[in-house]
């Protein structure tokens, strides 16, 4: 009984742990900048871990202009799928790397094409010895123990062999 409640024990300290790292490792949510504008519009947006969100607004009176069809962006020359969702468009930045990017927006509005640009900065993306470095190694040592804590009940539990008559 005394292994099991250990056992249990360390389990629910290997998931505390393991949940304060990732909950440690997430950034903040970043605020909402003006990226760029025009006599016409304004295009605001933040940059996430792996996406870029833009809202486009009229200048005046702060409409926002939504639909799947009315924004296409190229990020770095390259162009990137924009997804509508709400009143905000979201563009994937998994396939490029950290740094400064030109993010050019071409908005579909009351008859016009418009060309808005700007420069947006991703970050860098850690991998994940460099969060586990981050954090001491202490989830990987809680998992070890776990482990071996679970491999010492399994043989515990293990029948010995009956001796044979000679």
């Amino acid at each position: 009984m005394r292994t099991v409640r250990t056992l249990r024990a360390a389990a629910l300290a290997a998931a505390l742990l393991s949940a304060l790292t990732v909950a440690a490792a997430a950034p903040p949510p970043a605020a909402e900048v003006q990226l760029a504008s025009s006599a016409q519009l304004v295009l605001e947006g933040r940059v996430e871990r792996r996406e870029i969100v833009l809202h486009v607004t009229r200048a005046r009176g702060g409409a926002p202009i939504e639909g799947a069809g009315n924004l296409t962006a190229q990020l770095g020359g390259r162009t990137v799928p924009v997804t509508a969702r709400g009143s905000a468009y979201v563009l994937s930045t998994q396939a490029f790397k950290g740094g400064a990017h030109t993010l050019q927006v071409v908005v579909a509005h009351d008859g016009i094409h418009e060309l808005l640009s700007a420069t947006v900065r991703l970050s860098k993306r850690p991998d994940r010895l460099a969060v586990l470095e981050k954090h001491g190694y202490a989830a990987w040592w809680v998992l070890n123990i776990v482990v071996l804590l679970l491999a010492a009940r399994l043989i515990m539990r293990r029948k010995k062999p009956t001796p044979r008559a000679p």
